[in-house]
């Protein structure tokens, strides 16, 4: 188990040294630069200033090494457009709104997935499972900001129920909240019907059906039970993923959260805030997947053998 550890961690080290190193050498070669859309127009000699004020007057691995210096430090540089912060602050400054957003999308999302999925397995092969499954799959066809667009319309526009978008308290979070856990909720039926339909075909379910016990028993105490291991295991990526895949949300929204800031830093050329931005979701996913991985191997016997035979 302690190698099966090591070599995780040092997979996870790896990734992210690749990572930065390819965000770092494509946002400095993208054509444009973090000083061509200031308002008022530089001169060539001002510019090289502020080009050796930040670094960048450098070879790009000469500034990557010194970035990467700083980063094992959690010092990852000054935001271009708000030199009062530093990129550090301002990602957990802003971690709170994508976090909330995210958290409430996927307790919508695995809410209604999770009780549709079981709904469809406990009558497999019905017209109501054929029809769970095909509203599934529409359902998770739709692109989440679209969905943005069209609940805008709708509810704020045309109803005026609710507000367009913005921070100002809960009801400002139930538009996007619906509109990026909705078609979350196909992947999350149809992932649960999937696994209790597995455990259902189990010969431990068909003995317990011998012994006498009725269907919800079996439901409750075999099926669901056995069933919430690959269950747990998968949708608990779900939370960090969906923190870190709001970016589309926030933008219809307008929501002050790190999935707008990254947004506006890519397009504004700010080189240090993409590159913490990136990171941080790297590192938070990486982790998440790890502990996925040893929570798999606590929950389910099974794994602990195979990692010890590997």
């Amino acid at each position: 188990m302690l190698n099966y550890v090591l070599r995780r961690f040092l997979g996870i080290l790896i990734m992210l040294l690749l990572l930065s190193f390819v965000t770092f050498v494509l946002s400095r070669t993208v054509p444009g630069g973090p000083f061509g859309k200031v308002e008022v127009p530089m001169g060539k000699k001002q510019l090289e200033l502020f080009k050796a004020k930040y670094g960048l007057d450098k070879p790009i691995l000469e500034q990557y090494v010194t970035w990467l210096g700083q980063a094992v430090r959690l010092d990852f540089g000054v935001p271009f457009t708000a030199p009062e912060m530093t990129v550090t602050g301002l990602i957990f400054k802003l971690l709170p709104y994508s976090a909330l957003l995210g958290f409430l999308a996927c307790v919508f999302s695995l809410t209604v997935g999770i009780i549709l999925g079981m709904i469809a397995a406990a009558h497999q092969n019905s017209w109501l499972d054929n029809a769970i499954v095909t509203y599934s799959i529409v359902v998770g066809s739709i692109p989440a900001f679209v969905l943005g667009f069209v609940v805008v319309y709708v509810f704020a526009a045309k109803l005026a129920i609710l507000p367009a978008g913005g921070w100002g308290g809960p009801k400002y979070l139930v538009l996007p909240v619906f509109a990026y856990g909705f078609p979350a909720i196909g992947g999350v039926a149809r992932w649960t019907r999937q696994c209790m339909v597995d455990t259902i075909s189990s010969d431990y379910v068909r003995t317990a059906y011998a012994k006498g016990l009725v269907r919800s028993q079996v439901m409750s105490k075999h099926v669901l039970r056995n069933a919430l291991i690959p269950m747990v295991t998968s949708f608990l990526p779900m939370f960090p993923g969906m923190m870190t895949g709001s970016m589309f949300i926030e933008m219809v929204f307008g929501l002050p959260g790190l999935g707008k800031q990254f947004v506006l830093s890519s397009t504004n050329r700010d080189y240090p805030m993409v590159l913490g931005i990136t990171v941080f979701w790297a590192l938070l996913l990486s982790v998440t997947y790890f502990i996925t991985d040893i929570l798999y191997g606590v929950i389910d016997p099974r794994v602990r053998i195979t990692q010890k035979s590997s």
